[in-house]
């Protein structure tokens, strides 16, 4: 038998220095003091063995918009903020003006998508707990109705309240207590659940607190393929979300008004949480810039067979669609920079950017951790006296 914690490992490190300065987080968000610009945070980290005195270059598309003289002590961290406006869809891109060891780090690029008001159907026969929720979102065009017989209109999500519509939502979709349905069945209901788990790391649960919440009952289900439970129960899971054909869905098995949920202040951080993951914009953000090495998802406007994906050499490809399906996934990110993909009259643009601490720190370990088996530290050299004769 294999056993890891049985073997001799050596480690012997090559070279004594590091000389790299490395973009290590780039984000953009709304300016809460002015809509019409954006903040754009970047952290940058000095991983050299000496100081670094460089230029941080803040570009949108392709032009510069302003350039800050940095200067970094060896292992120190800074971090910037910058406020731009913006108008229209674009690239930011943060560039470090320095020679170093690894030049895939000194360049970032986020795609900055202007927010757009959610659409919003809710479909209830009253619950207003939830509607006051929803109304207190800003950036958001609410519209109620007590039944959906057709297709939805025209919005951006549609939140069903113990109601399931004759005709599925094609959009993205918040169900509470709705079953028997192409995305969930249950047949059987858990009296007084006790939730014992959330994942808070998951955005639907950012700031929220569920310890205090009493639920009187539920519907049992199993987890579907496409969705990961993040809220559960000792028998059921109670909150579900999930993707499925690039469509979004969050799936509640209980009636909030037969809990005390909304009387907690977890509930409308909830449901704002829950808007925004479910709003396309938001998520198409968010699917737009990857780590290298991670997947692109878009889903095509256009029934166009061929899909091209131009890269950031300027090369072009082919990409392969599955038949019938919309949703394109392209794997090829390993180089940073800024991917086009090119489907008859629309484009979509990607942003894949190195942004890995531990990649951009290049220099020498004094140990190697080899998984949850062994650890090894580096040889060391020792003058010692040999007999001239040996």
């Amino acid at each position: 038998k294999f056993a890891p914690t049985d073997l001799n490992i050596n480690y012997h490190p090559i070279g004594t220095r590091s000389d790299n300065v490395g973009i290590v987080s780039l984000d953009v968000r709304p300016n809460p003091d002015d809509e019409t610009t954006r903040a754009i945070f970047a952290g940058v980290v000095n991983y050299s063995t000496s100081r670094a005195d460089l230029i941080v270059e803040l570009q949108w598309n392709d032009q510069t918009i302003e350039a800050r003289p940095l200067e970094l002590e060896p292992g120190s961290t800074d971090s910037q903020v910058f406020i731009a406006p913006q108008s229209e869809n674009g690239i930011f891109s943060l560039k470090l003006n320095r020679d170093d060891d690894l030049a895939a780090d000194n360049q970032a690029s986020v795609v900055s998508l202007l927010p757009k008001p959610a659409r919003i159907l809710l479909v209830t026969r009253g619950n207003r707990f939830l509607e006051k929720a929803l109304n207190s979102i800003s950036n958001i065009e609410l519209a109620a109705v007590d039944q959906l017989t057709d297709a939805p209109p025209d919005v951006d999500l549609v939140v069903l309240d113990k109601i399931t519509p004759l005709a599925w939502p094609t959009v993205n979709t918040l169900a509470m207590h709705v079953t028997h349905t192409n995305w969930i069945e249950s047949a059987n209901t858990v009296e007084s659940p006790v939730i014992v788990d959330w994942k808070a790391a998951h955005p639907l649960l950012r700031f929220v607190q569920l310890d205090d919440v009493q639920i009187a009952e539920t519907l049992e289900v199993k987890t579907p393929n496409w969705a990961m439970s993040v809220v559960e129960s000792t028998r059921t899971p109670l909150i579900l979300a999930g993707e499925k054909e690039g469509q979004r869905m969050v799936w509640a098995g209980f009636d909030t008004l037969q809990s005390t949920w909304p009387l907690r202040i977890s509930f409308p951080i909830f449901i704002a949480n829950a808007v925004e993951w479910l709003n396309p914009t938001t998520s198409q953000a968010s699917m737009v810039n990857v780590r290298t090495g991670d997947a692109m998802i878009a889903t095509l406007e256009e029934t166009d067979p061929k899909p091209v994906m131009l890269l950031p050499d300027g090369q072009k490809i082919s990409v392969i669609t599955n038949p019938g399906s919309r949703q394109v996934i392209f794997a090829d990110t390993l180089r940073q920079g800024i991917y086009r993909l090119q489907n008859g009259s629309t484009e979509v643009v990607f942003a894949s950017n190195l942004i890995d601490a531990s990649e951009s720190d290049n220099g020498p370990r004094e140990e190697l951790n080899l998984g949850g088996y062994n650890q090894v530290t580096r040889t060391g050299q020792k003058r010692a006296d040999l007999e001239i004769w040996r």
